[in-house]
């Protein structure tokens, strides 16, 4: 019988909180807030799934796996790995595994 490797998530990542503020000319502005840390496994990006982002108007630079998190969206979320920020541009979710795949796009 095969073994079988549990934990493949070796690299750490914050996940951050996206809030809508104003600055001092009461403009609207997005800060970041970490909100906790993140265990991840790298990707490989698709061509289709970058053939696809780029219709879209998003350039996806970088694919993670990640344990299920319901908290993790699209909208109210994003991942900060080495001091650099990330939108999160497409989640696949795989329930019997417990497992999510997240596309990242730079922050503009």
């Amino acid at each position: 019988m095969a073994k079988r490797l549990t934990n493949r998530l070796k690299w750490r990542a914050a996940l951050m909180e996206i809030i809508a503020d104003k600055d001092a000319n009461d403009r609207p502005t997005q800060t970041y807030r970490k909100k906790r840390d993140l265990l991840y496994e790298e990707l490989g990006i698709l061509a289709e799934e970058k053939y696809l982002s780029q219709q879209a108007k998003t350039n996806v630079v970088l694919r993670i796996k990640v344990r299920w998190d319901p908290l993790i969206t699209e909208k109210k979320s994003a991942v900060c790995i080495n001091d650099v920020n990330y939108n999160i541009t497409r989640i696949f979710t795989n329930r019997t595994l417990r497992e999510m795949e997240l596309s990242l796009a730079y922050v503009d």
